[in-house]
């Protein structure tokens, strides 16, 4: 269902909502792009197990992922960002191994007791993870939201894998039917601690080693922000996953716990179903986008850089937020729909139509 009709009109709609602008590729950044793909290949590539064309596609999706979220960042905080995308996506796709799992388990354990990680892949994690620390200075408030993700990321894995596990083996605990209708807020709770949405809510505040940015500023818009992370990956993700006959993410299981509420939806007998849960996804991500684009003055700021004079109490601070919000909240989702890894080819071509008419 991920290519009905419906799936892609709820997407147009969504784009065309919240103002969605598709900027070209920027030029080829050798300073980037060069020391990453040495990485990827002669440092990342020899802790994993992986294969030359396997580690390609994730260079190509980490990669690509600052690229185009974070264009207004430095080349230090794309290449940190990347990296730590990087092994995350391989940890990810590796949770089944069995060697995988059981040397990861031992990461937080070892963290906190101030242990070196037994793993190469893990050692390597810690210490870029160590690296980009360092990026905060004394700013302990936007290190705690840049650094902590990456660490609950480990435990988090393990904890899905533990629930897909007893919940695909097909024993039921007594009563789970009305377990089901209670746990409207599971989805929501497991969502947050996998996405590491305040980690790259973070990197959009902090472009350089060097910038500041009142916290003030743009604090409130944290739960928002880190929403829409989640849910746009969510939504963009999903035609992949229904072509891998992947089940257990967030669409799936909040359409679960809907349609054990009772709530009604556009199915046969009014049943919940998942295109109602990717509408309600798509309405509550435009509500998101809209609180946001307020707290941050967005349109203000960007009729003050077109040479509106009656906009006022307009500082350059408020510009640079702006920027770099619109940067990631437009250069995500084209991220989505340019990266081989969510299989978005046939809606790329729709929407970058939609979105050049629009913006001509």
């Amino acid at each position: 269902m991920s290519t009905s009709p419906e799936y892609l009109t709820c997407i147009q709609r969504l784009l065309t909502d919240i103002g969605y602008r598709y900027e070209p590729f920027p030029p080829y950044d050798a300073d980037y792009w060069g020391p990453f793909h040495n990485w990827m290949v002669h440092t990342l590539g020899p802790t994993s197990s992986w294969t030359v064309k396997q580690i390609a596609e994730v260079e190509h999706t980490a990669g690509g992922l600052m690229e185009r979220a974070y264009p207004h960042a430095s080349t230090q905080l794309k290449l940190l960002f990347a990296k730590l995308t990087a092994i995350v996506t391989v940890i990810d796709d590796s949770i089944d191994d069995e060697v995988v799992h059981e040397q990861i388990v031992q990461f937080s354990r070892r963290l906190y007791h101030g242990e070196a990680q037994q793993n190469g892949m893990l050692v390597l994690y810690h210490a870029t993870i160590q690296e980009l620390s360092e990026i905060y200075g004394n700013d302990s408030i936007l290190r705690g939201l840049a650094i902590v993700p990456w660490i609950n990321y480990i435990d988090a894995c393990l904890m899905e894998k533990q629930i897909l596990n007893v919940e695909g083996s097909g024993v039921q605990p007594h009563g789970s039917a009305h377990v089901e209708s209670l746990a409207l807020k599971f989805p929501h709770y497991l969502r947050s601690k996998t996405g590491l949405a305040e980690a790259y809510v973070a990197a959009t505040f902090k472009a350089t080693k060097e910038q500041s940015l009142p916290l003030t500023r743009y604090i409130k818009t944290i739960p928002d922000f880190a929403f829409y992370i989640e849910a746009i990956n969510d939504l963009l993700s999903f035609h992949k996953e229904e072509i891998d006959g992947e089940t257990y993410n967030f669409i799936h299981l909040r359409t679960g716990t809907m349609a054990a509420s009772g709530a009604r939806g556009s199915g046969d007998s009014g049943k919940w179903t998942c295109q109602d849960t990717i509408n309600l996804i798509c309405s509550e991500i435009k509500v998101a986008i809209h609180r946001i684009d307020g707290l941050l003055r967005l349109e203000e700021c960007e009729r003050k850089m077109r040479g509106d004079t009656g906009v006022a109490n307009i500082d350059d601070v408020d510009i640079d937020i702006a920027n770099q919000w619109r940067g990631c909240r437009d250069g995500f989702i084209s991220w989505h729909l340019e990266c081989r890894r969510y299989k978005l080819g046939f809606l790329k071509s729709v929407v970058i139509g939609e979105a050049t008419k629009s913006y001509e």
